[in-house]
């Protein structure tokens, strides 16, 4: 990616962050994280909700209404649950980062020289979104917590971008209104 990345709007967040070396070979991110999985799955659940919230708005019948909304808050609280024993299972630990539609700062375990390739996988906290990209370190500081990095995105596709644009969005909206 050429651009420079202050050009992106960036927002302040919470998210669990995990990295390992890239291999051009291993081009799918998911699979340098199989314990991690479930997750992707879980986003599923989110695309279903979206079309049982929508669903739900057309439905009169307040005890039907009622019932539908009872069944779609059970699934929400599993696939809470699921996430957080994803998350708890794996010690992965949340920490805030700074996040555009061209990379983030976070801090990751090791040293991680500028010019690495990174498969990256961020899991945003308290939402559960999850982002499995290619990310190459852009600026490095190395210290006794680990290293704080820059990363560039590499290759989000359209449904990545559009995804991350709308949680940064419902992120600054939730600062404002705090």
């Amino acid at each position: 990616m050429d651009t420079d990345r202050r050009e992106f709007f960036r927002v302040a967040d919470t998210a669990y962050v995990t990295a390992t070396a890239f291999d051009p070979k291993r081009p799918a991110i998911a699979d340098y994280f199989p314990e991690l999985h479930q997750v992707a799955v879980l986003k599923e659940f989110e695309n279903v909700d979206a079309q049982f919230t929508e669903f739900l708005e057309r439905i009169k019948d307040p005890a039907t209404r009622k019932l539908m909304d009872l069944f779609n808050t059970k699934l929400t609280l599993m696939t809470r649950y699921l996430h957080i024993q994803t998350t708890q299972s794996e010690h992965l630990k949340a920490q805030p980062i700074d996040i555009s539609e061209g990379g983030c700062q976070c801090l990751l375990e090791g040293d991680h020289p500028v010019g690495e390739d990174l498969a990256i996988a961020l899991i945003f906290s308290p939402s559960y979104l999850s982002l499995f990209c290619h990310a190459r370190v852009a600026e490095a500081v190395t210290d006794g917590t680990g290293t704080r990095v820059h990363l560039e995105f590499q290759s989000l596709n359209e449904t990545q971008r559009q995804s991350l644009t709308r949680h940064m969005f419902k992120v600054q909206a939730q600062s404002r209104s705090s």
